[in-house]
């Protein structure tokens, strides 16, 4: 079989198979052969990125992510997608270990934001993200400016995050807040893939998973519906 596309996942499941029902839903298709070969790694025991980078690991994950590239690269997967948007701060290590094409989601999320016309965005992220500066490193290229919720609600966002990883939930009333209240001057970037399985629907809110759903359908020369 010839695959298009690798999806290394696990990071975490639920966030993984969000991302692969969106590709297949908005993939324009009127019968199965018209869909993308995928092949996806759902490699859950990969070591928490926040962790590894907030305690100097970094070797740790790479050494731990290394197989899931040998295996893409054994198959001659031409396009890789990586729905975790922490692990992104390893993006250059890794597309040194790649054949294939590593999507940026960061940068291309920026893109989409730079496109709806705003020149803020605030960022809800895990602290892994937030301390390594990764959406500032990007953002820079699109002259958009980053802005960071308070200490204390990053931390809510934080439980948030780890608690859609523990149970699965969906309905979080203090995350739909601090949503209104940075929409207002910002557009909001969900850039932890855990955040996408909410179904957060808003105008002034960008969807890091959605984002990598539409660049993989268009950069596999699909369609969009």
């Amino acid at each position: 079989m010839n695959y298009e596309l690798g999806i290394i996942g696990g990071m975490g499941p639920l966030a993984t198979s969000v991302l692969f029902d969106y590709i297949v839903r908005h993939t324009a298709a009127d019968k199965d052969q018209d869909h993308i070969n995928a092949i996806i790694l759902n490699h859950a025991t990969l070591p928490d990125r926040t962790d590894v980078i907030l305690h100097g690991k970094d070797q740790v994950f790479l050494d731990a992510v290394k197989g899931d590239f040998q295996i893409l690269n054994n198959l001659n997967v031409p396009l890789i997608a990586f729905p975790c948007n922490t692990s992104h701060y390893f993006f250059d290590a890794m597309s040194s270990m790649a054949q294939g094409k590593i999507i940026n989601m960061v940068d291309e999320t920026l893109a989409r934001c730079k496109q709806m016309g705003t020149k803020n965005v605030t960022v809800f992220a895990t602290q892994g993200t937030r301390s390594t500066k990764l959406y500032e490193r990007y953002a820079a290229l699109h002259d958009l400016k980053v802005i960071y919720p308070t200490e204390e609600e990053q931390n809510t966002i934080t439980d948030v995050i780890y608690d859609v990883k523990k149970t699965g939930a969906t309905q979080f009333p203090t995350l739909d807040s601090l949503i209104d209240k940075y929409t207002q001057d910002a557009i909001v970037i969900l850039a932890c893939t855990e955040l996408s399985t909410l179904g957060i629907i808003h105008k002034n809110v960008v969807d890091t998973t959605q984002v990598l759903g539409d660049t993989i359908i268009k950069t596999c020369g699909r369609k969009r519906v």
